[in-house]
C-alpha cells in the first residue's frame, strides 16, 4: 500500500526502442498513476518530464479526469495530449488490461482489448500536438526517447493505491 505518500516511480533497468508492453491495472477510489515510456535520465528531473504517458486513473473520482481537453487525461489516454477513444475503462477496484506498442515511431495504446490511441512520434504533427499541451517547450519531451529514440519504461507513483500485474514486454527490434 502507498500509505505515507513517500514511495517512488518503478523504472525498468534497461532501455527499450521498439516494443510491445502489456499489463493489467486497477486503481483504488480517486487514484492516479501512469505508465511512462521512452523516458530519459535527465539530471535533477523526474522521468515524466521526458516521457509520454499512458494514463492510469479513476475516471469517476480523480479531479484530473475532468481537466485537460476532450478527456485527454482519462485512463489509457496519451496524458494531456490525446484522449482514449472509446473510453472503456472499468470502475475503481476492477482489473483493466492495458497495452503500449511502440514501433518505429508509431505508438498505439490499448485498453480492455481495444486500440484507443494511435499517434506518430518525432513528426511535425507530434511537435504541434506537444506545443498545444502543458509540455510546450519541453525539448526532452518533444524528443521522447532521445537521440537513439529509446528509453526506460516506468510505473508512476502519485502516492495512491494502484496495482499492476502480468506485466510483459516483448522486444520488437
Amino acid at each position: 500500500e502507498a500509505g505515507a505518500k513517500d514511495g517512488g516511480d518503478l523504472i525498468y533497468d534497461r532501455k527499450f526502442k521498439n516494443f510491445e508492453l502489456t499489463f493489467e491495472w486497477k486503481v483504488s477510489e480517486g487514484a492516479n498513476s501512469g505508465v511512462l515510456y521512452l523516458a530519459q535520465e535527465v539530471e535533477g528531473e523526474p522521468i515524466w518530464k521526458s516521457a509520454p504517458e499512458y494514463q492510469v486513473l479513476d475516471n469517476e473520482r480523480h479531479p484530473d479526469a475532468k481537466l485537460g481537453k476532450n478527456n485527454n487525461r482519462q485512463s489509457a489516454s496519451l496524458y494531456d495530449l490525446i484522449p482514449a477513444v472509446p473510453q472503456n475503462s472499468k470502475p475503481a477496484g476492477e482489473w483493466n488490461t492495458g497495452g503500449v506498442l511502440v514501433y518505429k515511431g508509431t505508438v498505439v495504446h490499448s485498453q480492455n482489448g481495444e486500440n484507443v490511441v494511435e499517434y506518430h512520434l518525432w513528426t511535425d504533427d507530434w511537435k504541434k500536438l506537444v506545443e498545444g499541451s502543458k509540455f510546450k517547450g519541453w525539448e526532452n519531451f518533444i524528443n521522447a526517447g532521445g537521440e537513439n529514440q529509446e528509453g526506460y519504461i516506468g510505473l508512476q507513483d502519485h502516492g495512491d493505491d494502484v496495482w499492476y500485474r502480468n506485466i510483459k514486454i516483448k522486444v520488437l527490434d
